[in-house]
């Protein structure tokens, strides 16, 4: 009975020793973390992306984890260089989190004893290691379902991933050699910019130290710099070359996480938090001229006065071709490749079943786009310069993936302009002129047309709409500084509401299509906000770089995706086709009495799930889950911005389709019929959902970056038009009815 007493006395004792160390041990870990908040959150987001890409994030991340290409070879090789990226970042994280854990008491008087140091390594290592096993996973899962595809990229990560570690084990070694030239050179250096002042950087055992070789770098030191050698010569050596993104992301937490790392080290003993360093650094940097981002302008002669929506519809009325207008909905490239599908196949169907007489890609006179509809429009319009189009060739264009090139831009250009823009040498050269490039090599390389499509500008397209050689384009933006939508029109409408302008009557200027396009789809981060800059240029197209503004200014202003504003591309189609109507049907405005259109097709292209705004079920909300969760102080906090952002997801997607019944109330009235035709996305083939570790096909986690994976591809391009299971009166029967009384009023 005393044993049993002296043990449980014993064992209270033990909690009140352990309790009473308990607030130390905790402060202790606070600060370490504080101290370790770099590695630590690179650590963070090395774990977070894989599981972000098959979760939340998978519209935006899910497609840079998929390397699948149609050589294995060229496959294999991205897997080894995404193998040495990851196993890179996986060394920058453990190397800075290994030198804080060691230097702690010299710098930060942070008590931390040699055991607890090696077990808080060795917790480092196995968090990273488990890290970088997820992504391992993640790509294959991402990439096609085969066992054989999946061995030999799972092979090739792993053989990527042990280079790094020899890269890494290499670095670790550089502290045990002897000191060589290139060591006391590093010394010297370290003593010239008084590194030897500084606690945690040099040491010596004697003390007076006089001469550059009494000092020594503590254990550490020498290992991070040689390791971020390693990473620079890395970065050189690879982003030099087309590398997939999830590479281009490895180096940037690399860079990050080194850089960031090194910066905390020495800031932290002055108590500088690392976010007023960097708010500080480049607020400075953002007045630097270079620093902002620009997309080339040119000045153009005035505009045609016969360049308007009604002399385009009153000369196809003329001709008595059918009147389609077409508005494409945003979505980055899975809205590119929708559209592009939907107009070949809608085109081609129809022709099989009129024996070639209904014609639909000459009767459509507009495309209204918006993000990657604008996309799309381009492909589509550019197919009207070859001697046979074929519309096939849009859709294969539109699906070609643009990330990679897109994010090692970021990577090398933008990197640079954000770090040093007094370097910047092309006020042009960023990842969105590189996205632009490689949509225009996605087209111009693979098909023959007569006008390549780098080639192609506003006022060239809007000369062939005008003579009906292709549709006219509205491409939609949104600028930054005044919330107004930009339309970049083929050919401009004369009378712009509240709220909304033209980019020829706001800057008197012309661009190219592709540009055009590109800033219709700047999604955040990964094309660049930009504003207008001058550009030169001869008749040949030599240009020469010039930083004035355009000729009618506004040159400030930025310009970002026009989903912002509107994200269907119904109201830049309504307000082209009812200016249009309204000059035709006044004869003042419509000196060569041309007749008006009595009929119009408006197709309404979605490349999401059906959501009909029609609906009363969907518009009234009556089948809206009832809220679930906590509802206290909290959501009470969060309820302004979250009703903020419900209202502008709501009244974007009923403020159009109001707008479009009223358009079509009010030419009803003048014996004018306006149709519409939604045409949504949907995932039919069970083959490309979700299956065990492969993740497919989501309806409503459609890519938005700019690239498609095969299984994505194979369900964009499948042939839904006349199925039977399309029994609904506003799909293809509308539009087939819309060509046969199309046909019966000219015969």
């Amino acid at each position: 009975m005393a044993a049993l007493s002296t043990r449980f006395i014993n064992w209270v004792k033990w909690i009140q020793a352990r309790a009473a160390a308990l607030p130390g041990a905790s402060a202790s870990a606070i600060h370490y973390l504080y101290l370790a908040r770099v590695p630590f959150l690179g650590l963070i987001t090395l774990l977070a992306l894989p599981l972000t890409a098959t979760g939340a994030g998978r519209s935006l991340f899910l497609g840079a984890y998929d390397l699948f290409d149609e050589s294995k070879a060229i496959e294999i090789g991205q897997a080894f260089f995404v193998g040495i990226a990851c196993g890179l970042a996986g060394g920058s994280i453990y190397f800075t989190a290994k030198l804080i854990t060691s230097l702690s008491p010299e710098r930060f008087k942070l008590r931390i004893d040699e055991a607890t140091q090696n077990e808080i390594s060795a917790l480092w290592f196995s968090a990273i290691l488990i890290a970088l096993f997820i992504n391992l996973v993640t790509v294959i899962r991402a990439s096609p379902p085969s066992t054989y595809q999946s061995s030999l990229i799972g092979v090739a990560m792993v053989t990527g991933i042990t280079v790094a570690v020899i890269g890494v084990w290499w670095a670790a070694i550089s502290d045990k050699l002897e000191p060589t030239w290139g060591y006391r050179w590093l010394v010297s250096v370290g003593i010239k910019i008084g590194l030897q002042k500084q606690p945690g950087y040099l040491y010596s055992k004697k003390k007076n130290p006089a001469n550059p070789e009494d000092w020594d770098y503590y254990d550490g030191i020498i290992t991070a710099f040689c390791f971020a050698l390693i990473v620079v010569l890395a970065y050189w050596v690879i982003s030099a070359v087309e590398i997939p993104p999830l590479v281009t992301i490895a180096l940037l937490i690399s860079l990050a996480v080194l850089v960031l790392a090194g910066v905390t080290y020495f800031g932290d003993f002055y108590r500088l938090p690392l976010l007023v360093v960097l708010l500080a650094y480049f607020w400075s940097m953002g007045f630097l001229g270079h620093a902002d981002h620009y997309y080339p302008v040119w000045s153009r002669s005035e505009i045609d006065v016969e360049l308007t929506p009604s002399e385009i519809v009153g000369r196809a009325t003329q001709q008595r071709r059918p009147l389609v207008i077409v508005a494409a909905a945003g979505g980055g490239i899975q809205s590119a490749a929708w559209t592009t599908s939907v107009l070949d196949q809608l085109g081609k169907r129809l022709a099989d079943d009129s024996g070639g007489q209904y014609d639909l890609p000459h009767s459509v006179r507009l495309i209204s786009g918006v993000s990657g509809g604008s996309v799309g429009a381009m492909f589509y319009a550019q197919v009207f310069s070859e001697n046979h189009p074929d519309f096939g060739h849009s859709f294969q264009a539109a699906c070609l993936s643009a990330l990679a090139p897109t994010v090692r831009g970021m990577l090398r250009q933008d990197l640079w302009r954000a770090l040093a823009p007094l370097f910047v040498s092309d006020i042009y050269d960023d990842r969105g002129q590189i996205l632009e490039r490689k949509w225009c090599r996605n087209f111009d390389e693979r098909f023959r047309t007569n006008a390549k499509l780098h080639e192609a500008t506003l006022s060239g397209w809007g000369a062939d709409a005008l003579s009906l050689k292709r549709p006219a384009l509205v491409l939609n933006s949104t600028i930054v500084e005044t919330g107004e939508r930009l339309a970049i029109s083929t050919v401009p409408t004369r009378n712009s509401l509240l709220g909304e302008t033209e980019f020829t009557k706001r800057y008197c200027a012309d661009i190219a299509i592709s540009t055009a396009a590109r800033l219709s789809a700047t999604f955040p981060f990964v094309t660049p906000t930009g504003r207008p800059a001058m550009e030169n240029r001869s008749v040949h197209g030599s240009s020469k770089i010039a930083e004035s503004r355009p000729l009618c200014g506004g040159g400030n202003q930025h310009v970002v995706d026009g989903g912002y504003y509107e994200s269907s591309g119904l109201v830049g189609a309504i307000e082209w086709i009812d200016e249009a109507l309204t000059d035709l049907c006044n004869p003042n405005t419509n000196p060569r009495n041309y007749p008006p259109p009595r009929h119009i097709l408006i197709l309404i292209i979605d490349s999401f799930k059906r959501e009909d705004p029609k609906d009363p079920k969907q518009s009234s909300g009556t089948e809206t889950k009832p809220a679930e969760g906590a509802h206290g102080v909290l959501y009470n906090l969060a309820s302004p911005l979250n009703t903020v952002m419900s209202v502008r997801g709501s009244a974007q997607r009923f403020f159009a389709q109001r707008l479009l019944l009223m358009l079509e109330k009010r030419w009803a009235l003048e014996d004018i019929n306006i149709s519409d035709v939604r045409i949504f996305f949907d995932v039919k083939n069970e083959q490309n959902r979700d299956s065990g570790a492969y993740v497919g096909v989501s309806t409503w986690k459609q890519p938005l970056s700019w690239h498609l994976r095969p299984s994505e591809i194979a369900e964009v391009k499948k042939e839904w038009i006349g199925l039977s299971d399309f029994t609904d009166p506003d799909n293809y029967q509308a539009i087939l009815d819309f060509f046969k009384n199309e046909a019966s009023q000219r015969n």
